[in-house]
């Protein structure tokens, strides 16, 4: 893939700038998992990311997605895809349906450590009772 962006719609996702790029989309995999609802579900949270390198992201959508921080068995230590050719379906849609790393994060907010968990539920738990307090009723 060449480094130059095709002008219109969706033109920095669709055409991601591969020689300019260090790999970044081949040095995790996420899979995208339910968004917690329960104190059980948090648990939940809390075991993964009491592995190490797992993360748990939540993307600009309000998708959640645990992490895996593996890297490409294919990647070549030039950072390019040695199995090019017959790479994987999901390796050549990247970037045409998915957001390009190499142009913005995918995180809207990233929990490594179970301690970016709390702090992330006592955002959240702040947030709630305040808007209960500027909307009585609710």
């Amino acid at each position: 893939m060449g480094s130059k962006v095709k002008k219109g719609r969706g033109s920095q996702r669709d055409h991601p700038p591969c020689r300019d790029c260090d790999a970044r989309c081949c040095r995790y995999l996420a899979i995208e998992i339910d968004r917690p609802r329960t104190a059980a579900d948090y648990d939940d949270i809390r075991w993964y990311l009491l592995h190490r390198q797992v993360a748990v992201f939540i993307d600009h959508d309000g998708i959640w997605h645990l992490e895996f921080r593996s890297r490409c068995e294919a990647l070549g230590p030039d950072n390019r895809c040695t199995i090019y050719g017959c790479r994987p379906r999901i390796c050549r849609k990247h970037g045409e349906e998915n957001l390009c790393e190499f142009h913005a994060s995918p995180y809207a907010v990233y929990m490594r450590t179970v301690e970016d968990l709390e702090r992330y539920r006592a955002a959240r738990s702040r947030s709630r009772r305040k808007k209960k307090g500027e909307h009585p009723g609710r």
